[in-house]
């Protein structure tokens, strides 16, 4: 019992005693004298002097088990301010543990998400595979591998711009590989391309595409190689191995830069011309047009001369084909035109006697060919070196909408690339539509025969035995929408690049 308590139970026992005494009866005393009795008065009762103070009792000496001792300083005492230590700087954070088994020590994860264009164009499905074992868990995944459902020979492309610094033919690991590194010291890897010849498993084919060695300077979106299996894939699915390292060289995990990649997307038109013109026509000019362009499909080849100047027109363009013109008349009749103006270097009696009742105004005009340089006699005299003439564009961009309306900082690449490649622009006041052609984005399917090659044209894909029967791929369309630098970049280079098919793996 402490103090405090002791203190009250005294206090209870004063008060009990007090009320115990005052609740007793008082004594009457009777007088001697003869006459009335008289009660006499009361003697008073002198109050109870307050009990004295008890002496304290001493506590137990032994102390209960929960009583700690007080440490605390006395509230007019003040404590001691202990120096602050120094804040450490902050460290990188630790590598993550590996996997049970592992002889290897992880790579420490940093999260960078790079503007990057998409490596592959075709079909595809990947995952974040950064960081797996490999070679029963004796090294570290660096990349991503990028499948193709068992396709060989879809395009690789650049992820971003920069310089080639090193390419590997079907040497250990990577097999046939190449390096890219931006300007700004980033850079990007590609493993396993393809070094088989089309439509086999053996090797014997150049692994990176033509004009593609170290020192070359490549744009984003530009051809560099193929899906392929080469180096320790070889027992694999075909797939990319794709790996992304900063600028020292420390490897980064690519996912989510892959995830937000900008992609090549283009269409194929078909191989008929007259077809596809007539295709645009309805899908870009539903409301009908007040001006249009008329040519033959002989001629149309000169409106598309390669490595002279893009033919820009400025209304729908109908190409009608002399053994079947009905087909372009209709499509002229419903656009219902104020004025037709034809393409021609002859005298096309037969269509003007057809197209004179279509419109008010029904005019001819010359198809617009190469310009023709001045001669300067000085250098007629000199031996001049012979210059090996650039392989033409094996096919021809059309590009339609709101060419207006392109960034100006994509100016440049389209610039360059009308003046440089086989094309014709067909400036509207809408914008294009899409969809209207065969994607790029696919593939010819998983029930698709895989002992045949398999070539994308504008009119979907076709089979055939041996690299000798290579179909016309037909007319690649962009809209104005779609004429970014990496597709102006991927079209250039595949123009310029003999055909690819694709097998199975």
């Amino acid at each position: 019992m402490n103090r405090t308590t002791f203190a009250r139970a005294a206090a209870v026992l004063v008060m009990v005693t007090m009320l115990a005494l005052s609740a007793l009866p008082v004594p009457v005393v009777a007088s001697e004298a003869t006459g009335p009795e008289e009660t006499a008065e009361p003697e008073p009762v002198e109050p109870l002097a307050p009990a004295p103070p008890t002496e304290p009792v001493e506590p137990d000496t032994v102390e209960p088990d929960t009583v700690e001792p007080d440490t605390a300083a006395p509230d007019d005492s003040v404590e001691p301010i202990e120096p602050v230590a120094p804040v450490a700087p902050p460290q990188p954070p630790a590598p993550p543990p590996g996997p049970p088994g592992a002889t290897f020590t992880p790579v420490i994860r940093i999260d960078v998400v790079r503007d990057l264009v998409f490596p592959i164009v075709g079909t595809t499905r990947y995952w974040s595979g950064f960081g797996d074992c490999r070679d029963r868990c004796t090294r570290e995944h660096h990349g991503v591998d990028i499948m193709t459902y068992d396709w060989k020979g879809l395009p690789v492309v650049a992820a971003h711009s920069g310089t080639v610094t090193k390419i590997t033919d079907d040497e250990g690991n990577a097999g046939c590989s190449i390096r890219i590194r931006s300007r700004d010291r980033w850079e990007t890897r590609y493993l396993h391309l393809n070094n088989d010849t089309p439509g086999t498993d053996s090797a014997g084919y150049d692994c990176v595409a033509p004009g593609i060695e170290v020192g070359t300077r490549v744009a984003a979106g530009q051809l560099i190689g193929w899906i392929g299996d080469s180096g320790n894939s070889e027992k694999t699915q075909p797939h990319l191995h794709f790996e992304l390292r900063n600028r020292s060289g420390y490897p980064i995990d690519p996912y989510k830069s892959l995830r937000k990649a900008d992609m090549v997307t283009y269409e194929w038109l078909s191989t008929d011309i007259a077809a596809a013109s007539i295709l645009l026509s309805q899908a870009n000019q539903a409301d009908g047009a007040s001006y249009v362009f008329v040519v033959t499909r002989e001629d149309f080849p000169k409106i598309v001369v390669s490595e002279i100047m893009a033919s820009i027109l400025q209304a729908p363009l109908i190409v009608i084909d002399r053994e079947n013109p009905q087909p372009a008349l209709d499509e002229i009749s419903r656009l219902n035109p104020s004025r037709i103006l034809v393409l021609t270097n002859d005298k096309p009696t037969w269509l003007m006697e057809r197209m004179v009742d279509m419109a008010m105004m029904v005019e001819t005009a010359a198809v617009p060919g190469p310009p023709l340089k001045p001669i300067n006699r000085f250098y007629l005299e000199l031996d001049m070196p012979e210059v090996e003439p650039k392989m033409p564009d094996r096919f021809a961009t059309i590009i339609t909408g709101r060419v207006d309306r392109i960034w100006r900082s994509r100016q440049d690449e389209y610039s360059t690339f009308i003046e440089k490649h086989r094309s014709v622009v067909l400036i509207d006041t809408r914008w294009a539509k899409r969809n209207i052609g065969q994607k790029s984005k696919n593939s010819p399917g998983r029930h698709a025969d895989k002992d045949l090659l398999w070539w994308n044209t504008g009119d979907g894909w076709i089979p055939t035995m041996t690299l000798h029967q290579i179909p016309d791929p037909g007319f690649a369309y962009l809209t104005e929408r779609q004429a970014t630098p990496w597709n102006l970049a991927f079209l250039g280079s595949l123009a310029e690049t003999p055909p690819m098919p694709v097998w199975k793996g």
